[in-house]
């Protein structure tokens, strides 16, 4: 906008709470404002105290400062400080998402590590309760054998031993053979 285009505002004396409202400040932002006035033009005598209200109050030129003041102040760091907190907004965002994510992960990757824990302690009880059955068939299966083991060997000395007595029958004569039946 050129110069003669600007809006023209009207201004007066201000007390500093009128100034506050007018402007919408804090008072502690109008009272820096004011100091700052006063330290730039100390000689202009724009702040006094007013007799009537026994308040501290602002001439039109310097209310008019202010204002200018307050308008560049309010531009310029309004601007940048919208971009900067949306910035930041959108980093903090991006953080908790981050933080969101790798929580999720952390979780998931307990639960998976504990569902193979579990899945590999199942198949090692069952391997090891297969490895049981298999001793203890491989056991039974060896025991059987063993008695049958012995009971052939038995067996095979009771063959023997009715050989040696058929031989010793067959060798006598058979007279006796007949007596003997007798």
């Amino acid at each position: 906008m050129l110069e003669n285009e600007k809006p023209i505002d009207v201004f007066y004396d201000m007390d500093i709470s009128q100034i506050c409202q007018h402007f919408s400040k804090s008072r502690n932002t109008v009272d820096k404002a004011v100091a700052k006035l006063v330290k730039d033009y100390p000689d202009k005598d724009w702040k006094y105290k007013n007799p009537e209200t026994r308040r501290i109050t602002i001439k039109a030129e310097g209310v008019e400062k202010l204002s200018n003041y307050f308008r560049k102040e309010k531009h310029e760091v309004s601007t940048v400080e919208m971009e900067l907190r949306y910035e930041n907004d959108k980093l903090k965002a991006i953080i908790e998402e981050k933080e969101k994510s790798q929580q999720k992960i952390e979780q998931l990757y307990q639960e998976r590590l504990a569902i193979e824990l579990e899945k590999h302690q199942q198949t090692f009880l069952l391997e090891q309760k297969s490895k049981d059955e298999t001793i203890e068939k491989l056991e039974y299966e060896n025991q059987m054998l063993k008695e049958e083991n012995s009971s052939i060997e038995s067996m095979k000395k009771e063959i023997e031993e009715y050989k040696k007595k058929e031989e010793e029958y067959n060798s006598k004569s058979f007279f006796y053979r007949l007596t003997h039946k007798f």
